[in-house]
């Protein structure tokens, strides 16, 4: 078995399935990405049904959960809400919230993130898997 090691060029994204797998709801740990005024106006909205929401761009019509609308149409213009202080593991799962989990390279990250990709790799490409954030299977 050949053991795979990502690079600065591997693609990221969050891989969803994995909460299921490692018994963790996702949605809590996406809720904790709000500011605290956000969480109390969305906090019933879990049990609510997605809506539709037209990119403005593409004019594609998808079906979005409130939370991660909030989250990029509020949040991702928020420049508190990826910061140089924010722990790597968390502005990572933020960028690919907000970008729709686009796959991502640590080049890509490093960009959105202001830190250096090598830092990035460094936790991301490890053996263990954080906030689900795992290598694209390509």
């Amino acid at each position: 078995m050949k053991l795979f090691r990502p690079t600065e060029n591997t693609r990221f994204h969050i891989d969803y399935s994995w909460f299921d797998r490692n018994g963790q709801d996702v949605k809590v740990l996406i809720f904790k990405c709000l500011t605290p005024e956000q969480q109390e106006r969305l906090q019933d909205s879990e049990n609510e049904a997605p809506y539709d929401y037209i990119d403005e761009t593409t004019a594609e019509v998808t079906p979005v959960d409130p939370v991660l609308h909030t989250l990029r149409t509020q949040n991702a213009q928020d420049v508190n809400f990826i910061t140089s202080h924010t722990p790597v593991v968390e502005a990572a799962f933020r960028v690919f919230l907000i970008n729709n989990n686009q796959p991502m390279t640590p080049m890509e990250l490093a960009a959105r993130m202001g830190r250096k990709p090598t830092e990035i790799l460094a936790q991301l490409g490890g053996r263990s898997v954080y906030n689900g954030i795992r290598p694209v299977a390509d």
